[in-house]
């Protein structure tokens, strides 16, 4: 398998609290949605497998119940990918972790019947309620109060000892994590494509003009092909 620019990826951990990065494809005019939210209807096979190896540096990945409804599949890496983590002192697949206020997941979808890993259900005690009864079986289902950014990392940090987070979406979790200025790097992809669609969605989506932070330095470029893999690092 030939080197992957992020195969050695270091970053540095805040001192109290986990390490929290954010992994997306956008198209060129910001979209990261197609027409809806159509399976890999952003980014290339390329760009799924620059996935994986981001996935493979961080002790837990994190999405939104939304995006797994779309594309419900355990949030892991591949078994090539898995001697990597382990050399790192990690587990050889990462935490899956979901995020859901409503409760609506499907419990015979491969992110529960085919994972390696119990996944984390985040969730209040409303959704908690709706959530079927073989996924409370299945998995880690955690009720909370206010399952708010500070919470999560807390609460993923003391009891699963996760200390690096990897969110990929979708865009109001990600605007969560902005807005309690809890982002340390991202990881854009920048697809070769237009979209334009007034309803397709851009890469945050929140209430309110988010705080600028300090500093978003510009770590890395890479190219492939007509894709762009740019890595920033943001200090609030």
């Amino acid at each position: 398998m030939l080197h992957h620019f992020y195969q050695d990826l270091r970053y540095a951990k805040p001192v109290d609290r986990p390490f929290v990065a954010c992994n997306m494809v956008t198209s060129l005019d910001g979209k990261v949605t197609a027409d809806g939210t159509q399976p890999a209807s952003l980014g290339s096979p390329f760009d799924r497998r620059t996935m994986g190896v981001i996935r493979s540096h961080f002790d837990a990945v994190l999405a939104g119940g939304n995006t797994i409804r779309l594309h419900p599949y355990y949030l892991g890496v591949p078994s090539h990918l898995e001697p990597l983590r382990e050399n790192k002192g990690l587990a050889s697949q990462p935490l899956t972790v979901l995020l859901t206020r409503s409760g609506n997941l499907d419990a015979s979808s491969s992110v529960f019947t085919k994972a390696p890993r119990p996944p984390i259900i985040l969730t209040t005690a409303e959704g908690a309620k709706h959530l079927p009864l073989a996924i409370h079986e299945q998995a880690h289902v955690e009720i909370m109060g206010n399952p708010d950014p500070h919470s999560i990392v807390a609460l993923l940090s003391e009891k699963y000892g996760v200390q690096s987070l990897l969110l990929e979406g979708g865009p109001s979790v990600n605007y969560q994590f902005m807005e309690a200025m809890l982002l340390d790097e991202l990881f854009l992809t920048l697809h070769p494509s237009l979209i334009g669609k007034r309803t397709d969605l851009g890469l945050s989506v929140g209430d309110h003009v988010l705080t600028s932070p300090e500093t978003i330095q510009l770590l890395s470029v890479h190219q492939q092909d007509n894709e762009l893999f740019l890595r920033y690092l943001i200090t609030w």
